[in-house]
């Protein structure tokens, strides 16, 4: 046999509670409603989160592995963008094989590519001269963030760096950053690292290029580099 269920009585508490749990789950069904702010943990550690940003006028989508270390998130101060993770861009020498040029004219020396997806660029590199051993030189080095689908463009400072005669110096370019336009988000961007011999050409002088951290970032990391530094 099964039991019948018990007697609703009209007027009754368990009536009206449920009535009213039905009519809830009515209008949020039609005003597809969600809840917010939203927040799932399991043990006080945070698994997933959607809360409101620092002036209340959107939200923080966040996820976080089981330890409770973010991985996901879109990034609070811009409003638009991902925080996390970072976008590591690959570089490869533009003219492969290429190490040293004796270029007098700025050349891009390594390119990348990537689909911008965070709301601020971050980026450093190594500059290298080397003097053939009849004059010293000056060597020039600057890169240039470009996106291909709006022609926004961004260059940083052109740094110049000099050598005695059979001499090699070495120079950290950056940090260098900016915050990209919210309506760069999802396009196709290019990156190059251009430089040159612009003092002393020839009798092998030459310059050379490393990159050593170019990615796509949160503005927690690259707002206090977007004038940009230098390292002599």
């Amino acid at each position: 046999m099964v039991a019948n269920p018990p007697i609703e009585r009209p007027g009754s508490p368990d009536f009206l509670v449920n009535k009213l749990n039905r009519q809830q789950r009515q209008a949020d069904e039609q005003g597809r409603q969600s809840k917010y702010p939203f927040s799932v943990a399991h043990g006080g550690v945070p698994d997933f989160t959607v809360l409101p940003n620092a002036d209340n006028s959107g939200a923080v989508v966040s996820l976080y592995d089981g330890a409770g270390t973010l991985v996901v998130a879109t990034d609070a101060a811009t409003k638009y963008g991902l925080a996390r993770p970072f976008t590591q861009v690959p570089m490869y020498p533009s003219q492969p094989g290429l190490v040293y040029s004796g270029a007098g004219s700025a050349i891009p020396l390594y390119s990348g590519q990537l689909v911008q997806l965070n709301s601020c660029f971050y980026l450093s590199w190594n500059f290298t001269v080397s003097s053939g051993g009849v004059t010293g030189l000056t060597g020039s080095t600057y890169a240039k963030l470009v996106d291909t689908v709006t022609g926004w463009t961004w260059t940083t400072p052109t740094v110049a760096l000099s050598t005695g005669v059979s001499s090699t110096g070495n120079l950290l370019n950056g940090p260098f950053s900016v915050q990209v336009p919210k309506s760069s988000l999802g396009h196709f961007m290019t990156i190059d690292l251009y430089g040159w011999v612009s003092a002393n050409t020839g009798n092998s002088n030459a310059v050379a290029i490393t990159p050593l951290a170019v990615l796509g970032a949160d503005y927690a990391l690259s707002q206090a580099y977007f004038a940009g530094t230098t390292s002599p």
